[in-house]
């Protein structure tokens, strides 16, 4: 909801059910930016429902693969992943699996140099020993609640 809220230009595979509802809160918004990088081609027939988003230059589909690439293995979403990589300014990674993909991915020479923010949660451990910062949305911790003042009179 935050880089809705901020309009960042959100970049994903939105691979997962989790994602692809992401996908559809971020499209509500018709100002907010959205790259999605494909684990295959760009298949020339899109749905309908994606015109006009990317007639408003709100929505573009990246992939490294040619057309005729249209099932996703694990080589092309390795592939994919590395184009994700190169192409985000920091990572927003809510929980990552301990020797899964995205840890190794993460690793990489080109997301090491990159900011990662994580949840606090005892499975990102790594994640925070690598120097990821935890999340903290704005405002959580900034507000207090003033003291009771003493009745003077």
């Amino acid at each position: 909801m935050e880089q809705r809220q901020l309009g960042y230009c959100v970049v994903s595979g939105f691979n997962s059910r989790l994602e692809q509802s992401v996908f559809r809160f971020l499209r509500q918004d018709l100002q907010q930016p959205i790259v999605y990088v494909l684990g295959r081609g760009i298949q020339p027939n899109l749905p309908f429902d994606y015109e006009r988003d990317i007639q408003l230059g709100r929505l573009l589909f990246v992939s490294p693969f040619e057309p005729s690439v249209s099932t996703v293995t694990q080589e092309a979403a390795d592939i994919r992943d590395l184009l994700l990589v190169e192409l985000a300014e920091r990572f927003f990674i809510p929980y990552v699996t301990p020797g899964g993909n995205l840890e190794r991915l993460l690793q990489s020479e080109a997301a090491r140099c990159k900011p990662i923010i994580t949840l606090d949660l005892p499975q990102n451990e790594a994640l925070l020993r690598c120097g990821a910062h935890i999340y903290q949305p704005p405002g959580l911790l900034t507000h207090s609640v003033a003291a009771p003042q003493p009745n003077l009179s």
